[in-house]
């Protein structure tokens, strides 16, 4: 029984992933918002933020080789600080998920009503085939 209660646990903590970098707390919402600010927002942004520039320009050229898939990358730069994580988290709050489109010019509700749309399109091909089975 403890394994199993153990097994739940580590489920619904990786659903809920929240951490803690260079000593500033993130939400899971506020850890994916700050990743896409720290990969998508330009320098100016950054600057505007009161970052400054040297640091700006160690992560802007971090982020050109490979992009950020954690915060803790971003942290792990060089001059990074609990100053910049807390204005980047700051930040996370004010991006506006609705102008922003992904690689098919989509934003990111329409690309959920197709996620939604898929999913109950193959659950009733699913239950469809199934039902068919059992009768034949």
């Amino acid at each position: 029984m403890k394994k199993i209660i153990f097994f739940l646990f580590l489920v619904f903590k990786s659903l809920n992933a929240d951490g803690t970098y260079a000593d500033v707390y993130f939400t899971d919402y506020e850890e994916n918002s700050s990743l896409y600010f720290c990969n998508y927002y330009n320098y100016n942004d950054f600057l505007n933020l009161g970052v400054p520039a040297s640091i700006v320009d160690n992560i802007t050229f971090t982020r050109i080789s490979t992009p950020f898939t954690s915060l803790q990358q971003v942290a792990d730069i060089d001059g990074v600080n609990f100053y910049v994580m807390a204005n980047i988290r700051q930040q996370s709050h004010l991006i506006d998920w609705n102008i922003f489109t992904d690689d098919f010019g989509m934003t990111l509700h329409q690309t959920n009503f197709i996620y939604a749309l898929t999913g109950v399109l193959v659950g009733f091909v699913f239950l469809l085939s199934f039902v068919f089975m059992i009768i034949f």
